[in-house]
């Protein structure tokens, strides 16, 4: 059963991506806006070294905001600079060029890490609300007709806002789990096929893969997160 973040969490999720807006806009730099859907798989190892089975991947809502970098050097800005780092660039014009492919993203980001499973027939599911913060370094390959791929390394630091347990006819609070109520540091992987369709417009459709880095916060079992995102968005140019 789909359990809808509370009003709360929704405010409060609502007023951070504003804040990001504002300030991002104001600066005159491009942003990202991007929405899909987070498939996750719960891998969950008892004290016992034992892998719990029955355990399946449950859909949630992903969201996420962030300021990009289109590239790490500006090959024209440096060109008409004199400092060591732009003679070096200069004279070092491979290095520029990769320089110029890299990007990077920093941002928020809310994503609902869900899974179901039954056990000796106990049937079960976890609905959690995710608020984080996520970074990329990317490599942007060039393609024909004004497209690209965006290869990209991800991390993310996220804390469970909301989150709740049907087992067996009643409701445990997941906040208050240890197993989920700590800092998940997640790192992975993604790419990015993106599509210019104006001077001030690129859209995009990803795809993300990542998983907990830290998930044995009790010393006992070990629950580990493995969601997989498939997102459309949109990126605003200067």
């Amino acid at each position: 059963m789909y359990l809808p973040p509370n009003p709360s969490t929704a405010q409060g999720l609502a007023q951070l991506f504003f804040f990001f807006f504002l300030t991002f806009t104001a600066q005159a730099q491009q942003f990202k806006l991007n929405q899909g859907i987070a498939l996750t798989q719960f891998s969950y190892q008892n004290d016992q070294g034992q892998s719990i089975q029955g355990l399946k991947r449950g859909s949630g809502l992903a969201f996420q905001l962030s300021y990009h970098k289109a590239s790490l050097v500006d090959s024209a800005q440096y060109k008409l600079e004199q400092s060591p780092l732009s003679i070096y660039l200069g004279q070092n014009p491979k290095i520029a060029k990769l320089l110029n492919l890299l990007n990077y993203d920093v941002g928020v980001q809310f994503t609902q890490l869900n899974a179901v499973g039954d056990i000796q027939n106990i049937a079960f599911n976890y609905q959690t609300d995710y608020l984080g913060l996520q970074g990329k370094l990317g490599l942007r390959i060039p393609l024909p007709f004004a497209s690209s791929i965006n290869l990209q390394g991800i991390v993310s630091v996220n804390k469970i806002v909301h989150g709740n347990q049907l087992l067996m006819n009643h409701y445990v609070d997941l906040t208050e789990d240890p197993q989920f109520s700590q800092i998940k540091l997640m790192g992975g992987y993604g790419a990015e096929f993106e599509k210019r369709f104006s001077g001030k417009l690129v859209g995009f459709v990803g795809y993300q893969q990542s998983q907990t880095l830290n998930s044995n916060p009790v010393g006992l079992s070990i629950l580990t997160l493995q969601p997989s995102v498939f997102s459309i968005g949109i990126r605003f140019l200067n």
